[in-house]
């Protein structure tokens, strides 16, 4: 508490007064420990008053004796000094306990978590050097508040009154380091007394000459009794007219004490192995700052170290609080000053510990603990602290550490490419189709907060990512060099690259669009499918006809992204015939495209691009788009015409037959299909014991017809079969008692699947004999086929060929179902 009272009042005008100061942290740091004793949920706590907020205290007693030198010179009387420097830290102590409890009844203590730490690093290396400049000024009677005080160093006696202090502190500090024991500190305290006065003795000083060599304070004249001191607050001497200018200062010490004492409170839970109320803790920093502040004192907080200190030694007890503020009150009562009797070096070693305990901590050892950037801005705040001033230096560290923020969230990649497939279940045709066709849609993931700084990013990945022909590429080329820009001249016409097949852009090398307007070739692609021994590979780039952005993990955007990056990807895109698709946009966001004409209004008017809810309903759309684009219009769009034909109920056995594979697993629909691998024909009989006749069909299949909305089965419900969708929809989805049952975050119920025509409903689930776990339910006018699981064993005896082509439909299903899964980011 003593080389607390010296960081406090460090300028040369307390010196004389430091034996009563000394009295008030005292008497403060008893306020702080009963507070802590008697409201923390923790019966072992200490708390007094702390070195995070005497760096502010002590700027504010600086700038008082500063303005009052500058407003008067040297006429102004130390009892001014002295009310208007006590009651402007008794203020500031007790409004910022009521801030602090304010904060803790709010429970905001994540609110002031959100102070950088590389800021708070240099600021607690700063109050390691701060530190030592106060142990220096108390050893050497000389004021060293700044860079430039210490070339008074210089000066012989003054350099050999401090260094026995630094060597003293160093060794301490050395000794600390070295063996990790409670006796190690009280030990190397006792051992700095015994050798200084041993040398005292052994010289033949006497104290009397000590004190004159400047070794030892002079003690006061008359000790002052405690309401003597307390008469230092004497209201009509306080100058109120600086006030105010502590009010800078003040909001940066809530940050710093507030931030402090959550790290402390941190530090005690990580060590008492159980979760701590932060609120709670830190209104009882509050309180004991408030009643402190009311009482004349100073700022406190957790002591961490004799917290845990006590906690490990077992004395889990608030009788060990009370012991510690009674002895304190003892000493405040004592009639005679300690510091007279102690030598300066011991107090100067002291505040060495101290710097050399923060200093290395965060200008040293930090850089193995935090990144280069942070490890500059650490040292950034701490020399802005010590060349200007501690307020500045705050400021000037949150700034760099806003700018070191906004750089890396940019660097981090915010954009991801993925391969993403619907959620629909189609039938072998279609899913051929579209396992050709799918590398066309490109599907970018955007994450967290899309705002100018990284709206350049997102435009670059869109560059990257969409394929071009080299024709398309080499006519913008030529455009550009015209001195026309493809932009201008094509405006919002529709592409002549729309209309193209993509089986026209197989025979082209393709290209990224960010080589369109660049000078240096990137990479070229090929979109020849790659022959293999059974046909075509599946897997090939494709010229990209549908760009999708996903805006799942989009937390917002703002409106220069808006313009400069969406706006604009809309319009390069356009002018190569790509179609944007926007999917799950935050409602903020979408206001905000749509107010730019970026999506389409409400009412599907305007000429922006579409927005889907959800990626999945984006992906169908652009699926059923590309189909479309090859002449094929989906099943799921589509009533077979047979089927729509209620006269003929054969029909409908006709439209099942043509929907099973061969037994061989061949996709063809027609009886040629069932003809060997050789050329020949089966027998008669087994052909047509393969064949879904009317008179097979009914008796082994339940033909239903099942309107919008209603069930096939619910989720929990036992499986009795199978179904094979004829025509129209049907939706498999998780119930919303189910899903939002699984835990928090997880609202409404999830469409699992969508199955169209040719399709197989719970297929796996009847090979696993499990019950159902999710509901499906018509989302169409539909054609269903039911087989279940008695008369498919029947089957399987009477009629096994044509048991074959239900179960070869069933594999194959779930076959194509686990390489559209591979092949894709599911």
């Amino acid at each position: 508490m003593i080389s607390f009272a010296q960081i406090i009042f460090r300028d040369p005008e307390f010196q004389p007064y430091m034996n009563d100061l000394v009295k008030l942290v005292l008497v403060s740091a008893a306020v702080h420990q009963i507070c802590f004793t008697c409201v923390s949920s923790l019966p072992f706590a200490m708390g007094q008053v702390q070195d995070a907020g005497l760096i502010f205290l002590s700027a504010m007693c600086s700038s008082i004796i500063k303005s009052l030198h500058e407003l008067r010179g040297d006429d102004f009387s130390m009892e001014e000094v002295l009310a208007t420097t006590l009651f402007t830290m008794a203020v500031s102590t007790a409004v910022l306990g009521a801030a602090l409890i304010v904060t803790g009844k709010l429970r905001l203590a994540s609110f002031v978590q959100y102070l950088p730490m590389p800021v708070v690093g240099g600021y607690l290396a700063f109050i390691g050097f701060y530190a030592l400049e106060a142990g220096l000024s108390m050893m050497t009677t000389q004021s060293i508040k700044e860079p430039a005080d210490w070339i008074k160093l210089a000066d012989w006696d003054a350099l050999v009154l401090s260094v026995p202090g630094v060597v003293a502190g160093t060794i301490i500090f050395w000794v600390n380091s070295r063996w990790d024991h409670m006796a190690v500190m009280p030990c190397c305290l006792a051992a700095m007394l015994i050798t200084f006065y041993g040398l005292l003795l052994v010289t033949g000083t006497s104290l009397d000459e000590a004190r004159a060599s400047g070794w030892v304070a002079e003690p006061p004249p008359s000790p002052r009794t405690i309401t003597q001191i307390y008469g230092f607050y004497d209201f009509s001497k306080i100058n109120f007219y600086h006030l105010t200018d502590q009010i800078p200062t003040w909001i940066a010490m809530y940050f710093v004490v507030a931030f402090s004492s959550s790290l402390d409170v941190a530090a005690v839970e990580t060590a008492l192995g159980k979760p701590l109320d932060h609120n709670h803790e830190l209104q009882t920093v509050g309180i004991s700052n408030l009643l402190s502040g009311l009482g004349g004192g100073f700022t406190g907080s957790y002591l961490f170290s004799q917290t845990i200190f006590t906690l490990r030694g077992k004395l889990e007890s608030r009788y060990v609080g009370l012991i510690v503020f009674f002895l304190e009150i003892v000493i405040v009562l004592s009639p005679f000053s300690i510091i007279a009797y102690v030598p300066k070096m011991f107090f100067g070693a002291l505040q060495m510990l101290v710097c050399l305990d923060l200093v290395l901590e965060w200008l040293y050892h930090a850089r193995n603990k935090l990144l280069p950037r942070e490890y500059g801005i650490v040292w950034l705040t701490f020399l802005s602290m010590v060349f200007v001033n501690l307020e500045l230096g705050i400021v000037v560290g949150i700034i760099i550490a806003g700018f070191n923020f906004i750089y890396s969230y940019i660097a981090t990649s915010s954009v991801h490419r993925v391969m993403k497939r619907s959620r629909v279940e189609r039938d072998l045709r279609e899913r051929v189709l579209l396992q050709n066709m799918r590398m066309s849609i490109v599907t970018l993931e955007l994450e967290g907060y899309i705002f100018f700084g990284s709206s350049v990013k997102v435009m670059d990945e869109v560059r990257r990512h969409v394929l071009v022909t080299t024709s398309e590429k080499q006519e913008a080329k030529t455009s550009t060099l015209s001195g026309a820009s493809p932009l201008l001249t094509r405006g919002h016409a529709p592409s002549p690259y729309v209309a193209r097949s993509l089986a026209d852009t197989f025979n082209d090398d393709l290209a990224t669009l960010d080589s369109v307007f660049d000078d240096q070739e990137i990479h070229s692609y090929s979109s020849t499918p790659k022959a293999g021994k059974s046909g075509p590979s599946a897997l090939h780039a494709a010229r990209t006809r549908y760009f999708i952005l996903d805006f799942e993990k989009v937390s917002g955007v703002d409106a220069t992204a808006v313009r400069s990056c969406f706006n604009a990807t809309k319009e390069l895109l356009a002018q190569h015939g790509i179609a944007l698709i926007f999917a799950s946009v935050p409602s903020d966001a979408e206001r905000l495209l749509r107010v730019h004409d970026v999506i389409e209004k409400e009412d599907g008017s305007g000429t922006g691009s579409l927005v889907f809810d959800t990626l999945d309903k984006a992906l169908e759309w652009c699926e059923d788009e590309l189909l479309v684009s090859e002449g094929v219009l989906p099943l799921s769009e589509s009533t077979p015409a047979l089927a729509g034909n209620g006269s003929n109920e054969g029909q409908h056995w006709q439209l099942l037959d043509e929907l099973l594979p061969c037994p061989d697993g061949s996709p063809r629909k027609d009886k040629a299909a069932l003809s060997k691998s050789d050329g020949t024909q089966p027998p008669a009989d087994n052909l047509a014991g393969a064949m879904v006749t009317r008179e097979l069909g009914e008796m082994y299949v339940t033909h239903l017809l099942k309107q919008e909305g209603e069930t096939l089965y619910r989720a929990g419900g036992l499986v009795n079969g199978v179904y094979f969708i004829g025509y129209g929809k049907v939706d498999v989805f998780m119930p919303s008692k189910i899903h939002e049952g699984l835990g928090p975050g997880f609202r409404g119920r999830k469409r699992i699947t969508r199955i169209c025509q040719g399709g197989l409903v719970g297929a796996s689930e009847m090979i696993l004999h499990k019950r159902h776990q999710f509901t499906a339910q018509a989302k169409a006018p539909s054609s269903i086929f039911f087989l279940s699981k008695s008369h498919y064993a029947r089957m399987q005896k009477a009629h096994p060929t044509l048991a074959a082509r239900f179960q070869q439909a069933m594999l194959q299903s779930m076959a194509i179902g686990v390489l559209e899964s591979n092949l894709t980011d599911d």
